[in-house]
């Protein structure tokens, strides 16, 4: 369960867009040992124009993940590699294209609803 949001170039087609959801839910689920049914996603097509990456050419990608603290490291790493990879292999994204920030903080920093933050909660219960 982390919040993705995905920036995504406007002019590829929704089916493509789908796809990369796809695959980055499928990376997280794999390298940072999410369950299978947490998927929060939030896909923004922009003008290539909107996106502005330095020197980078062609589409781009952008993933920020919003997560609660304490996913080690190497984890991280993996899955940097292996969005990259597979965008790469299955969505002609160039790796340099690619840009991912992950945002940590708590368990009281989440409410799926009601008012609640439900994190929070299931400790008081155990």
């Amino acid at each position: 369960m982390p919040l993705v949001t995905l920036t995504l170039p406007d002019h590829r087609p929704v089916l493509w867009r789908k796809k990369v959801a796809d695959l980055v839910n499928a990376a997280v689920i794999e390298t940072l040992d999410f369950p299978e049914d947490d998927r929060y996603q939030i896909i923004q097509p922009l003008p290539v124009e909107q996106m502005e990456l330095q020197a980078r050419h062609r589409d781009a990608v952008i993933l920020q993940l919003t997560m609660r603290a304490g996913r080690p490291t190497h984890a991280k790493q993996a899955f940097y590699r292996r969005i990259t990879d597979d965008l790469a292999r299955q969505a002609d994204i160039d790796p340099a294209n690619v840009m991912i920030v992950i945002t940590e903080n708590r368990d009281a920093d989440w409410c799926f609803g009601h008012g609640e933050a439900q994190f929070l909660q299931a400790h008081q219960a155990s």
